[in-house]
């Protein structure tokens, strides 16, 4: 056996040579050649071990196509070239364009990073792998995880993309789920921190709900900006406008700024069914505590339509313009404005403020 084993293994550096490359046989527990459709196979069998360059493979059972340099590894598969690992049921190897293709169970890990997937195809040169079916993708230092029907994953720079019904989640450091994010695409940086998102963007985090067409988001400064028709809502209030960036404190939203026709509206208080003031400006800065809107700055065509309470008793609808506006909330209820620039105001009677019904066509 031992002489057997010598043979193949100057059979296969005979080939490898030819090609300017390396495949030898460390170990094996048995050999056995033969024929499959018109090809010679040789097969070997029990504790595998084969090398090829920096890779090392082992498994229970290879076979090889000398004719076609195709090498195809079954049971306990596991695949090591010093940068990364992996396993799988299954692998099929081209030992001329060096093209990997695993199935079943497949798991990869480099570094801090885990994947996983049903198929996987890698082009060895190119350090680039094409992931298909149930795959997910974590990150495990910073909480992310990425998953979706299919997906693709750079080795080089750690960049992951999903697709089919992708995924985004972030963990806390006590594995908590605090953010999730799903569109038509999400791909992920880990060299720069960032998560893009596109088409169709849901962002869920704490009390927020936000929908827009390109997130960009950052896990590590819980930063993001969110455009394509941006609409937050926190709570009762909601925040739409051109251009959207959301910063996050711990679990919370804690602001918002809004650029480009922005709009915020909430209750004018806690009652069922309340009418809702609204701020309406070129640009606007707001600030959530509790779940609800506390304090804003609102500027350039800056307006506040609000109304007035005594109490719970209603005393009429006011409208405030200038260029600037300084806002305070108290229990979701406008208690202060202070107004800069080309101030204007008016105020009309609950008594003349027409309700929601006499406003339908």
């Amino acid at each position: 056996m031992r002489l057997l084993l010598a043979i193949f293994v100057l059979v296969i550096a005979s080939v490898a040579q030819e090609r300017n490359s390396a495949v030898e046989l460390r170990r094996a527990n048995s050999l056995r050649y033969g024929q499959e459709n018109g090809q010679t196979v040789q097969e070997l069998t029990g504790d595998v071990l084969i090398v090829k360059d920096s890779l090392n493979i082992t498994c229970e059972q290879a076979l090889y196509y000398p004719d076609s340099g195709r090498l195809i590894f079954r049971q306990n598969v596991e695949f090591h070239d010093g940068r990364r690992l992996m396993f799988a049921n299954q692998v099929t190897y081209s030992d001329w364009t060096e093209v990997v293709e695993a199935v079943g169970d497949v798991r990869i890990y480099q570094d801090t990073i885990s994947i996983y997937c049903n198929r996987a195809l890698y082009r060895e040169r190119l350090g680039v792998g094409y992931l298909y079916e149930n795959v997910r993708v974590k990150y495990e230092p910073r909480g992310i995880t990425l998953t979706g029907g299919i997906g693709y994953f750079d080795h080089r720079d750690k960049s992951a993309w999903v697709a089919q019904d992708p995924v985004l989640t972030r963990k806390d450091s006590v594995g908590y789920t605090d953010t999730e994010i799903s569109g038509d695409t999400i791909t992920y940086n880990e060299s720069q921190g960032l998560a893009t998102t596109k088409n169709n963007v849901i962002i869920a985090r704490d009390s927020l709900t936000a929908f827009g067409q390109l997130l960009e988001f950052y896990p590590d400064s819980l930063y993001a900006v969110l455009t394509g028709k941006p609409l937050a809502l926190s709570g009762a209030d909601s925040i739409a406008g051109d251009t959207m960036r959301l910063f996050f404190k711990d679990e919370e939203l804690e602001r918002v700024e809004v650029q480009g026709e922005a709009i915020a509206s909430s209750p004018s208080d806690s009652l069922p069914n309340s009418p809702r003031q609204i701020l309406t400006g070129k640009q606007m800065m707001l600030w959530i505590e509790n779940s609800a809107l506390s304090r804003a700055i609102v500027q350039d065509n800056a307006t506040a339509t609000y109304y007035v309470r005594d109490k719970q008793d209603a005393q009429g609808l006011n409208v405030t313009s200038g260029d600037k506006l300084l806002i305070t909330f108290d229990n979701r209820r406008i208690s202060r404005i202070r107004v800069e620039g080309g101030t204007q105001g008016t105020f009309t009677p609950e008594s003349l403020v027409a309700s929601p019904a006499t406003n339908k066509p």
